[in-house]
């Protein structure tokens, strides 16, 4: 149960309420019995009641106005019940009834007022001195000796000596306690405050641990995928190993073949220069006798050249023996007319004139028989003449060609003898090849058995592979439920009390989320100074929307990311500044806000290029994207200034990324790993980014 100082009041009042009720009921009670008897008159009774109850009433009035708690009742206790006392103390001549005030006076304890217990002692004292002076002057009570009122007198001192000792021994036992509660309350704070730091440096390692492992089991993811095409790759190059085997095997075989066909190649070349060498020697012989054919020919060609001279000249006489046939054979014809014309004188001219064109058609014949006979002589001379050029020809080809086969002869006896010493050379180079091919089998033998050790490595480093993923995966697991209990734990702090406004620094990011149903906005912002109670912060209110101060029915969530923690609000009252500008509000907060571990986002590996600012002292570096979420990213880079860069706070530029919004980024340096000079370098983003988280859901499907 929590500690209510309004709740004790209240209680406290109810408690004094209740006595004061009992005693005023049961004096009603019995006082009403008293003057049903005869022994009061009415018109005291009535004075009694009324003395007794309006003053209660009034205190259950101002409880109702002021609250259970009001610090005011107690007074009307005092003074409503003080006076009823005073007039029955007065009016009575009851020796116990100095009494009457004690059952009421003894719950004034439970105020722990040590001044007012005083205060209603010293008016209690004076009334019961009143009191007995009074019965004493007026002998009221004449039985009551003086040592009764004595005794009264010191009953009622004592009382309240006892009330106000009490009232000391509780508010010393109360501050014993407050101080003891508060020198462990002091250590229960600052042992959460430790909590609060361990919880967040937890949070920070725990997120380091997630992040790495993340990034380890995507390298174990690449390292299996990549075992896998090993393995594959392995069996393929372990069955070529041993077809490559088995080819050195057959070429080794080959070469023997080979080696033994290079001796067969050197004998038989050599009878190729021997025979090369005869035949050099037939082929001058046949040269030779070409050349004298080459001679015959020219000689039987200048033969038929005469010939054909002779014949032309033949040609020539038969066209003269024509010529004379034909004027004989005319002379005839004039012969005969004339002969005709002569008469008998003429008809043994006559006679001789058919005999001569007889003799001259006869002897045209024969000519056109010798001309047929002359032309086919001529073609035959021709074609023997086009023969015998033919063969001078093909004689004067085969004597070039035959001078060419000899020079070819000549070289080919060369070159068989060029091509025995390098058949020579070759067969011992065949030799060594033949021994270095067995040397080659024996090399692959080892290759063989030394992929077989890698065959067996390869599988075994599969399985230790496989084996880290499933442990990486189980690792994530385990840091997830550490994040759990961490956030229940920040969870409870921040409904404790522990974690609060006071969290908030300058420079932390802060979301305003106006509930105000159709006005309804998100704001973004950052802390600009922490105040008791509240926070001063420049928000951007989006267009069109405005943040109303003044309309108390509009309600407005207050989110702050603190590290790695969400603390939200759900009622903050929203003030502006004066004298600032139109994006400074203040924001004020009375509850404890809800505490929640923000959210973790799947990380999506990329390798662009980018360059680091660092806030601190505004070097720049560059660097290389390693991953991206919508919550931190990570990068690589060569700098001894990342070495111990921890706790820093950067600005990242990645201009070619596809997101515009997303290419200016901030973060806070949570883990800086040194891998050979190149840092590894894990950042959170001081609040989530939405652009991010969309381009991650559209892009990557890793997780």
């Amino acid at each position: 149960m929590e500690y209510n100082e309004l709740y004790f009041k209240a209680k406290s009042n109810a408690k004094a309420r209740t006595v004061w009720l009992i005693l005023i009921a049961i004096m009603t009670l019995s006082y009403g019995s008293e003057t049903s008897q005869g022994l009061h008159s009415a018109k005291y009774y009535t004075t009694f009641l009324l003395m007794a109850w309006v003053p209660f009433f009034i205190g259950i009035l101002v409880l109702k106005i002021n609250g259970k708690a009001s610090s005011v009742y107690k007074e009307i206790v005092a003074v409503g019940y003080g006076s009823f006392y005073t007039y029955v103390i007065l009016t009575t001549d009851s020796a116990i009834a100095f009494g009457y005030i004690l059952p009421l006076t003894s719950m004034l304890i439970l105020f722990k007022d040590r001044k007012y217990m005083i205060r209603c002692g010293i008016a209690n004292e004076i009334i019961v001195i009143v009191h007995l002076v009074l019965h004493n002057m007026y002998g009221i009570n004449p039985s009551i000796v003086l040592n009764d009122y004595y005794l009264q007198i010191s009953t009622i001192l004592l009382c309240y000596i006892c009330y106000v000792v009490s009232i000391d021994h509780l508010n010393e036992s109360d501050g014993a306690l407050v101080n003891s509660i508060r020198d462990n309350l002091d250590r229960v704070v600052t042992t959460v405050g430790q909590v609060k730091g361990a919880s967040s440096s937890i949070v920070d390692g725990v997120t380091v641990v997630r992040e790495l492992a993340d990034e380890n089991r995507q390298g174990a993811d690449s390292v299996v995928k990549s075992m896998e095409e090993l393995t594959q790759n392995n069996d393929i190059l372990y069955t070529k190993t041993m077809s490559s085997m088995d080819k050195t095997s057959d070429i080794n075989m080959q070469v023997q073949n080979v080696a033994a066909l290079i001796e067969k190649m050197v004998n038989l070349i050599q009878e190729s220069i021997e025979h090369a060498n005869l035949s050099a020697e037939e082929l001058a012989d046949v040269v030779t006798t070409t050349n004298t054919m080459a001679d015959l020919s020219a000689h039987v060609e200048q033969v038929l050249e005469n010939f054909k001279q002779d014949f032309d000249m033949v040609k020539e006489e038969t066209g003269t023996i024509e010529g004379i046939t034909f004027q004989t054979n005319l002379l005839a014809l004039n012969a005969s007319i004339e002969a005709a014309r002569a008469g008998a004188a003429g008809k043994g001219f006559a006679v001789v004139a058919d005999q001569i064109q007889g003799l001259s058609v006869e002897t045209k014949n024969s000519s056109g028989r010798i001309r047929d006979a002359l032309t086919h002589l001529d073609e035959t001379s021709g074609k023997m003449t086009q023969s015998i050029t033919q063969t001078l020809e093909l004689i004067q080809t085969t004597r070039e060609k035959l001078t060419l086969v000899k020079e070819s002869v000549s070289s080919i006896t060369q070159d068989s003898t060029t091509l025995g010493e390098n058949i020579k050379v070759i067969d011992g180079a065949m030799k060594d090849v033949e021994s270095s091919n067995q040397d080659m089998v024996d090399n692959m033998k080892q290759v063989c058995d030394t992929m077989g050790v890698m065959t067996k490595c390869i599988n075994q480093s599969d399985d230790v592979s496989r084996t880290m993923l499933s442990k990486y995966e189980e690792s994530a697991i385990n840091v997830n439920k550490i994040e759990t209990i961490v956030g229940k734990l920040m969870g409870e702090l921040g409904t404790g009390g522990f974690m609060g406004i006071g969290d908030a620094k300058p420079g932390m990011k802060v979301i305003l989320i106006a509930k105000n149903g159709s006005s309804s906005f998100t704001a973004h912002g950052e802390v600009t100074e922490s105040l008791d109670g509240g926070i001063t912060a420049r928000l951007h209110v989006p267009s069109g929307s405005s943040i109303d101060t003044r309309n108390r029915n509009f309600t407005y969530e207050l989110q702050i990311s603190v590290t790695n923690a969400l603390y939200i609000w759900e009622n903050a009252e929203i003030t502006t500044m004066r004298g600032q500008s139109s994006d400074m509000y203040k924001i004020t907060v009375t509850t404890n806000p809800k505490v929640v571990n923000r959210r973790k986002y799947p990380r999506m590996p990329i390798s662009n290029k980018c360059t680091i600012t660092v806030k601190q002292n505004g070097k720049q570096y560059n660097g290389q994207m390693i991953n991206i979420s919508a919550g931190g990213f990570a990068f690589s880079v060569r700098d001894n200034f990342f070495s111990s860069a921890i706790g820093s706070d950067i600005t990242l530029s990645i201009p070619d990324l596809p997101v515009e919004n997303a290419r200016q980024l901030e973060g806070h340096i949570i883990r800086s790993t040194d891998n050979e000079n190149v840092f590894i370098v894990g950042c959170r983003m001081p609040e989530d980014n939405t652009a991010v988280e969309q381009y991650v859901q559209n892009n990557y499907q890793g997780e």
